[in-house]
């Protein structure tokens, strides 16, 4: 199956590479112009799973001076959570309800951390929207790429439709030890509704640098090549002809 996806970008210093290379950059989710892109909501649950024992315990020491005892209990409880109330309760302490609200702090700093560790590559289903020449091809005057995709392709597989939803996917426990195979659509392909005019498309792969760093050389520019799907080149309706 064939499926036609577009492009639209303007003219930067290096846009022959991509528009007669092929060479297309990934983006980070974290520079995204919807600052909500990517992200997801978490249940309380998630917490232990995406935090370690040391960032429960970092967090224990702003709230009291712990004992050789209390480090054995947290770092040897396989509820860390149950752990942590019996080590406020060892020292006479009521349990804080700010202590999960910093934890959730940290843990927003995890969700930019998960983000970061995806590359995407943006595209749409129409060259002919308005709204995208104006706002992602400098106002019409940059260009569009048509590429054309088939199930031969090696990026096929990474090509993930865009949903459009009123809410963010709230991620559980469960999700995680489970290891959900609709994560990605549910995270890095999911924005809110405003956006659905876009009919967005996206490449989804690893930033191998930071999940690959024993393999990948931290100066390796990652990047996709896409000169053989390129069918087709737009320029927008008020370029300069110079």
């Amino acid at each position: 199956m064939e499926r036609k996806l577009y492009r639209y970008r303007s003219f930067k210093d290096d846009w022959k590479e991509e528009a007669f290379d092929g060479i297309v950059e990934p983006s980070s989710p974290l520079y995204f112009n919807d600052p909500y892109d990517c992200g997801f909501c978490f249940q309380e649950d998630i917490l232990s799973e995406l935090l370690g024992k040391e960032d429960y315990i970092k967090a224990l020491e702003k709230y009291i001076p712990l004992k050789r005892e209390d480090y054995d209990l947290i770092l040897s409880s396989t509820d860390i959570e149950s752990a942590v109330q019996i080590v406020f309760q060892n020292h006479g302490k009521k349990f804080p309800d700010s202590f999960f609200k910093s934890l959730r702090n940290d843990a927003s700093e995890c969700m930019d951390e998960l983000k970061d560790a995806v590359r995407v590559v943006c595209l749409s289903e129409t060259y002919d929207s308005m709204l995208m020449w104006s706002h992602y091809a400098r106002n019409h005057t940059g260009y569009c790429i048509e590429y054309e995709f088939n199930k031969d392709d090696m990026y096929y597989s990474s090509l993930h439709q865009v949903r459009y939803t009123k809410d963010r996917f709230n991620i559980s426990k469960k999700d995680i030890l489970e290891g959900r195979k609709d994560i990605i659509d549910k995270t890095v392909c999911s924005k809110a509704d405003v956006w659905s005019y876009e009919k967005e498309w996206r490449i989804v792969t690893e930033n191998y640098i930071k999940t690959r760093p024993s393999k990948v050389d931290p100066k390796t520019r990652c990047v996709l090549y896409l000169k053989d799907n390129i069918k087709a080149f737009y320029l927008g309706a008020k370029i300069n002809e110079k």
